[in-house]
C-alpha cells in the first residue's frame, strides 16, 4: 500500500473513531439539562441514552450484509451521512419523546455501522505490521471524541448554567438551549468524515471476494466450487466466533457505554454537585485518552491477549471500588460530600485507564483479527449485535435500575463481569503479529 493511502486511511479512521465518541459521549452532558427540563420521565430519558444503543442493534443485524454488497468504503460514508442526518432530529425535539427517540436511534445506527465496518476495513487493508497500531487509531480517536464532548458539556455549562440546577435556577428555554448546544457543534467533524471516506481506496480483500464471486457466475461449471464464504456452524470458526462473542458481550457488562452515559450524574450522586460533575467527566475521558496512546505504543509489542489479562484485572478492582463509595453512602450512612466525590473519582481513574488499556483498544482487534475473512462480516454483525443488544439493555434500565437497588449494586455488577472477562481473555491466542492467514491455520488446527 501507498504511503499516501495508509496515512489517509489512518486519517479517516481516525474521525470514525471520533463519531463514535462523541456519539456515546455527548449525552453525559445533555441528559443532566434534558433530565430538569421535565418534560421526559426517569424512565423516558433512560430510553433516550439507550437508544443509540438500539440503534447499534438495528445497524449489526445489517452492517455485515451491506458491507459484503456495497464494500466497506461506501459503508463509512453512509455512516457519517446518517449522523449528520440524525443530529437535526435530536435537537429539534426537545418536546416530542418520540422524535427524540428516533434522533439518537438514528445516531446509534451511525456508531454501529461504523464500530463493524471500520475495524473490519483496517483489518483488511493495514499491514500485519501496523496493524494493532492502525487500529488502536481507532480507540485513540474515540477517546478524543468522548474527551470533546466532555470539553463542550463543560462550556456549556459555563455558557449556560450546570446541568443539575433546579428549574427554577433557569428559565426552560435556556435547558432547552444547552442541550441542543451539546449537539450541534458535532456536525462539523463528522462531514469531514463523509468527505474524507470518498477518498478512501477499497478493501483489497473485498474487491478480491467479489472478483471470484463474479468469476464463479459467469463461469458455473468451471469455478462454481470456489469458496466465497462460510458457514458459522462449520467448527473451524465456531471457537473464534464464541471467543469473539463473548469478548463483545462481556465489553458491555462490564457497563463503560453505561458509565459514560451517566458519568456526569453519577458524579453528582457520589458528591460533586454542579459544574464539578463536569469536571470528573472531563478528567476521566482525559484519562482514557492518555492511557489510549499508551495501549497503541504496547499493542504490538506487548500482544492483544497480556493488555487484555492487565486492563480487564485493573478495571475490575476500579469497579468495586466505586461499588464501595456507593455502598457507604446509601447503606451504611455516609454523607455524599467533595470527598466521596474525590474518593470516586480516584477509583473512576483506575477503572478507566484500565480500560483503555486493554478492553478499549484490544475489543476491536480480537473481534477483527479472530474472525476468518469468509465469515468476518456476518459474525462481526453478530457478535456486534449481542454487545448493541446488551449495551441497549442497561442503558435503558439503568435509572430503574439505580432506583430500586442502588448504584452500589449496578457497580458490583459490572465488577463480576470484569472477573469473568478476564477469565476468557485467558482462552484467547495472542494475534500480534500474524497475518489473517495464519491466524485462520491456527482454528483450522483446533479440530
Amino acid at each position: 500500500m501507498a504511503k499516501k493511502n495508509v496515512w489517509l486511511l489512518l486519517f479517516v479512521a481516525g474521525l470514525g473513531g471520533f463519531l463514535y465518541g462523541i456519539d456515546f459521549g455527548v449525552i453525559a452532558a445533555a441528559m443532566p439539562y434534558l433530565k430538569t427540563m421535565g418534560v421526559f420521565s426517569g424512565s423516558q430519558v433512560s430510553f433516550i441514552v439507550g437508544a443509540v444503543m438500539l440503534g447499534g442493534l438495528v445497524a449489526s443485524l445489517t452492517a455485515g450484509m451491506l458491507a459484503e454488497c456495497i464494500g466497506r468504503r461506501r459503508m463509512i460514508a453512509a455512516a457519517a451521512a446518517l449522523f449528520i442526518a440524525a443530529v437535526p432530529v435530536v435537537c429539534l425535539s426537545t418536546r416530542c419523546f418520540w422524535l427524540m427517540y428516533l434522533g439518537r436511534t438514528l445516531q446509534g445506527m451511525s456508531a454501529g455501522f461504523m464500530s463493524v465496518v471500520m475495524p473490519m476495513y483496517l483489518t483488511e487493508t493495514l499491514p500485519p505490521d501496523i496493524r494493532g497500531r492502525g487500529t488502536g487509531i481507532f480507540q485513540l480517536f474515540l477517546g478524543i471524541g468522548l474527551v470533546g464532548a466532555a470539553v463542550a458539556g463543560f462550556v456549556v455549562s459555563g455558557l449556560y448554567g450546570a446541568g443539575d440546577l433546579p428549574l427554577s435556577a433557569a428559565a426552560a428555554d435556556v435547558k432547552e438551549g444547552a442541550f441542543r448546544a451539546c449537539f450541534w457543534w458535532t456536525l462539523a467533524p463528522v462531514a469531514v468524515l463523509a468527505v474524507g471516506a470518498l477518498f478512501l481506496p477499497e478493501s483489497p480483500v473485498w474487491l478480491a471476494r467479489r472478483a471470484v464471486g463474479d468469476a464463479a457466475a459467469s463461469k458455473p461449471s468451471a469455478d462454481a466450487a470456489l469458496p466465497v464464504g462460510g458457514s458459522l456452524l462449520q467448527r473451524k470458526y465456531v471457537v473464534p466466533f464464541l471467543l469473539a462473542l463473548a469478548v463483545l458481550t462481556l465489553n458491555k457488562t462490564m457497563g463503560m457505554s453505561s458509565i459514560t452515559s451517566y458519568s456526569v450524574m453519577i458524579f453528582h450522586n457520589a458528591g460533586f454537585s454542579g459544574s464539578l460533575g463536569n469536571v470528573g467527566d472531563f478528567a476521566i475521558k482525559a484519562t482514557n485518552l492518555v492511557m489510549t496512546l499508551v495501549a497503541a505504543a504496547l499493542v504490538d509489542r506487548k500482544g492483544r491477549t497480556w493488555l487484555l489479562k492487565v486492563g480487564t484485572s485493573g478495571m475490575t478492582v476500579g469497579l468495586a471500588a466505586i461499588g464501595c463509595v456507593f455502598l457507604a453512602i446509601e447503606r451504611f450512612g455516609v454523607q455524599a460530600s467533595p470527598a466521596t466525590g474525590m474518593v470516586t473519582l480516584c477509583a473512576f481513574f483506575v477503572m478507566q485507564a484500565f480500560y483503555a488499556l486493554g478492553p478499549g483498544v484490544c475489543v476491536w482487534l480480537v473481534l477483527s483479527e479472530l474472525m476468518p475473512s469468509r465469515i468476518r462480516a456476518n459474525g462481526m454483525s453478530i457478535a456486534l449485535f449481542a454487545n448493541q443488544l446488551t449495551a441497549w439493555g442497561l442503558a435503558s434500565t439503568f435509572i430503574p435500575w439505580v432506583d430500586a437497588w442502588g448504584w452500589h449494586s449496578m457497580f458490583f455488577f459490572f465488577a463480576a463481569n470484569g472477573a469473568v472477562y478476564f477469565a476468557v481473555s485467558c482462552f484467547i491466542p495472542e494475534t500480534k503479529g500474524k497475518s489473517l492467514d495464519e491466524l485462520e491455520r491456527i482454528f483450522e488446527g483446533r479440530r
